[in-house]
């Protein structure tokens, strides 16, 4: 049977603006709906595999329906400006995909599905599928040959209704369901219905007479009241007679019109005969829809081959990179050249294939590609271009052996370019900058490297970020390998220890909880502990609720309920003790390798701020707030006759504020080596230093280091303890007494929304495309990005460099064979020195990180040794 789709576009549009996350095209347009709406036009395809395709929309402009009832629909939210704003760019897609879009002046697109479904119903061998994503369409089914296909829950879980499954969820033909509406009235369009009737009642009375024009006939016989009518009571025949007019007229209004003048033909809605792959593909590159560009082709050449069997036409569409023939040669075979694209698959132990360009044409592989191999045929050129070096370099005996040559990543240059991408594997970066899309072959990976090198570098020294990229972050690419390389010693007996420990407080708190509980239950799961905490406890309290609508019982949210029960306490307590025990503790031995180290993995390009992170094991995040917390750290230990030392920043990002927003007060409290938390609750409460209590300098601490996070009075009450109103007085005291803070505050706000991006010190670039956005939540936030990359990313640019200038030094006086760096974590850098220099080696590294950037007040970096991380004692300068 042949199939024709009609799509309820505006539906699926409202769905899936309010279904995603905020997504934005490379040059900033939101595109949540757009990409929404798409990836369910796949899935149909695809699912469906149809024959005919039409979509409808709304047309602007009031309808029949408002010129009959003023308040139609008066009551919903207008939709926000980025949800219109994206119609137009749906209609581009459809138009691709050679989908004709029917719209009729004065009519919904209801009316428009409906008129086309009608004409449609009676042709043989024909199956019409309404797509939408509400069920106002439900009284066009009609048998199986009109049904509806809907969206249940989020955008990828759909069901298809017929006659018998309309019934079967709503105890009604598809035909009452004009009359249901007629009698409980929709909310969502503003049908008033009868009042006080609501759906129980509405599917009974139209099971019971069949419409609202039988059950009015049967309510006005003179005789009702001595006939059987056991579901109407005397007081519901009172409310309903009073209501009829407003029954049958609110009947009226939710009946879908099926006689719209439409000139439609099922040869026009063949979409198979306009499809414009080229253009389609364009449009998904310039939208940044990258997973959905790269399913189109493959779902496309499926239906249009299992409709008609043809081959799709291919002619105008950036065929894939792929390679050509590829040549196996040894080290002194591979020709000379200037520049050399190179590309590896690799093990954890080994290079498995190394393939090489060196004219962007030509590729060749490298026969038996041991470690040394590879190094003997990259150093017959000049310049080395890769993407994601570090990996490679790890492998090699000398991470610095590729680095006597001029080298670059496209990995890294494409984070600096667009630095909010969720990842930057090859084939997408290549497509979005080289607009192609690449095979599966991995010898086509140096051509594909070859050509995005000039295009990025292009990007780079357009965007000014050429600085960024040579002199902090590709330097520190051997830094890192070596790092990763070297791990960290582990004490395994001190792991073993931690675990049994931690399952006993585990199970501690578990007892605990329940019997404030009165019962037991899954504390790991979030409906029954919502159960536990809002229905069996009845703990109050304002917190979020999930897209479900149930209540939240993320970490955030109970944080809000801390003062409400003291079960609270015990819950966050237990989660933290069984993050660090199953994500920490537990697989902990299994990381440890032969060496009796382990070896995590930097991320380069996993922040948009610049910070490093790391991975297999994540050592920047292990909770510290416990006391098991800081146990573990004590199982990484220096080797026998050396030592571990901690250099840190201290208060690095207060001083990088103090700096840029040229703040007197700040800066003479850091020069004069003050207490910048004391100071702060000294200016604010009027006293001396002196007078400064505990509690008072604890919520100095907390607002200075809010005020870096955008934190505002609800957010600075809450951490801080204390009332809404104090907060306010707190805050407002804060940017007076600190009014170069403020003026930075609204100076780089000002910035963003005049540019559209932030920078930091050195030149790391951050685009805000929802900076201007007319959802407050989404301008909200980038402000709070605005004031807050400058900082943390002027911050992690000094770590980098401080790295990079220690590793340097290090090299250039020959202590590398006596001093490691091992890890790096936030403001802190863990070295393993031997023992007997450690003192001359702390005073030089020291200098070197304090010096590493000149700024209007000093850098202090606190030193700290001992034999594992956790007791370490200050060393003195």
């Amino acid at each position: 049977m042949r199939k024709l789709i009609l799509i309820d576009s505006n539906a699926l549009v409202h769905r899936a603006f309010h279904a995603l996350p905020p997504l934005t095209a490379p040059d900033g347009r939101m595109t949540n709906a757009v990409y929404g709406f798409t990836s369910v036009l796949l899935k149909m395809l695809n699912d469906l595999k149809p024959d005919f395709i039409a979509a409808t929309f709304d047309m602007a402009g009031p309808t029949f329906r408002h010129e009959e009832y003023e308040e139609y629909k008066a009551t919903r939210v207008k939709a926000p400006d980025e949800l219109y704003a994206q119609i137009p760019l749906v209609k581009d897609i459809l138009t691709a995909m050679g989908i004709p879009i029917f719209e009729h002046a004065g009519f919904e697109a209801d009316d428009v599905i409906g008129t086309i479904a009608q004409q449609t119903q009676e042709l043989p061998d024909l199956q019409t599928i309404i797509v939408t994503g509400d069920l106002d369409t439900l009284q066009l089914v009609h048998g199986k040959k009109v049904v509806v296909f809907t969206l249940r829950k989020g955008m990828t879980d759909t069901v298809t209704y017929d006659e018998s499954g309309v019934h079967e969820r709503y105890g009604m033909s598809p035909g009452q369901v004009p009359d249901f509406k007629g009698l409980k009235g929709d909310p969502s369009d503003n049908i008033p219905g009868v009042k006080g009737i609501g759906e129980k009642t509405a599917v009974s009375l139209i099971q019971e007479f069949g419409s609202v024009e039988a059950l009015y006939t049967a309510l006005e016989r003179p005789s009702f009241a001595q006939e059987a009518a056991p579901k109407v009571t005397a007081k519901l025949r009172t409310k309903l007679l009073d209501q009829k007019d407003s029954a049958l007229f609110s009947k009226k209004l939710a009946t879908i019109i099926r006689d719209v003048p439409l000139a439609f033909t099922l040869e026009t809605a063949d979409w198979r005969k306009n499809l414009d792959l080229a253009k389609l593909e364009s449009l998904c590159r310039d939208l940044g829809f990258y997973s959905l560009a790269k399913r189109i082709p493959t779902v496309l050449h499926k239906v249009v081959a299992e409709t008609t069997g043809q081959v799709l036409d291919l002619d105008g569409t950036a065929q894939p990179l792929s390679s050509g023939s590829v040549q196996t040669l040894g080290p002194d075979e591979f020709p000379t050249g200037d520049v050399a694209a190179v590309a590896a698959e690799l093990d954890d132990e080994a290079v498995r294939h190394l393939y090489l360009t060196a004219d962007g044409q030509e590729v060749y592989e490298l026969k038996d590609p041991t470690p040394e191999r590879v190094v003997l045929t990259l150093a017959k050129y000049r310049t080395v271009i890769a993407h994601d070096l570090k990996p490679l370099l790890r492998l090699l005996p000398d991470t610095r052996a590729l680095m006597s040559h001029v080298v670059e990543d496209s990995d890294i240059a494409a984070w600096l370019v667009a630095p909010d991408q969720r990842e930057y594997g090859l084939d997408r970066v290549y497509y979005e900058f080289a607009a192609q899309a690449l095979d599966a072959s991995p010898a086509a990976w140096p051509v594909a490297i070859w050509r995005l090198h000039p295009i990025l570098q292009e990007k780079l020294r357009s965007l000014k970020l050429l600085p960024v990229y040579a002199d902090i972050e590709m330097p520190l690419v051997p830094v890192l390998a070596d790092m990763e390389k070297r791990g960290i010693r582990v004490d395994t007996r001190t792991i073993d220890d931690l675990l049994t420990i931690a399952s006993r407080e585990v199970t501690d708190l578990e007892q605990k909880i329940w019997k404030l509980a009165g019962t037991e239950f899954n504390i790991n799961s979030p409906s029954q502990l919502a159960d536990i905490l809002f229905n069996r406890l009845a703990i109050r309290g304002r917190v979020r609720r999930t897209s479900g609508g149930a209540p939240s019982t993320a970490a955030p949210e109970l944080e809000k309920l801390r003062e409400e029960h003291p079960i609270i306490d015990l819950i966050l307590q237990y989660r933290e003790m069984s993050k660090l025990k199953t994500t920490y503790i537990e697989p902990f031995p299994s990381l440890v390798r032969a060496d009796g180290r382990v070896h995590t993995t930097y991320n380069q390009t996993g922040t948009a701020t610049g910070r490093l992170s790391s991975s297999d094991p994540n050592l920047q995040n292990i909770p510290t707030r416990t006391e098991l917390g800081q146990r573990f750290r004590a199982a990484f230990v220096a080797d026998p006759g050396w030592k571990l030392l901690s250099l840190d920043y201290s208060q690095l990002e207060l001083r990088l504020v103090a700096h840029m927003a040229q703040d007197r007060t700040m800066i003479e409290a850091f020069r004069n080596g003050e207490d910048i938390h004391t100071r702060t609750a000294s200016e604010v409460f009027g006293l001396a230093p002196a007078q400064v209590t505990k509690d008072m300098r604890r919520q100095a601490k907390v607002l200075n280091f809010g005020i870096i996070y955008g934190m505002g009075v609800l957010g600075f009450a809450r951490a801080a303890g204390v009332t809404r109103d104090a907060a306010k007085r707190f805050i407002d005291e804060y940017f007076a007494r600190f009014a170069g803070v403020s003026r930075y505050i609204e100076r780089t706000k000002h910035e963003a929304y005049e540019r559209g991006f932030v920078e930091t010190l050195l030149g790391r670039r951050r685009p805000l495309p929802d900076i201007a956005s007319r959802i407050p939540q989404l301008a909200a936030a980038a402000e709070r990005m605005a004031v807050n990359h400058p900082i943390q990313g002027t911050g992690a640019d000094l770590v980098k460099l401080a790295m990079i200038a220690v590793d340097r030094h290090l090299r250039d006086t020959g202590q590398d064979a006596r001093v490691r760096m091992l890890l790096q974590v936030h403001d802190e850098l863990v070295l393993e020195v031997r023992a007997d220099i450690l003192d001359e080696v702390t005073a030089e590294i020291r200098s070197i990180m304090e010096s590493v950037h000149a700024l209007d007040v000093p850098l202090i970096v606190d030193a700290k040794s001992g034999e594992n991380w956790a007791e370490m004692t200050p060393v003195p300068r």
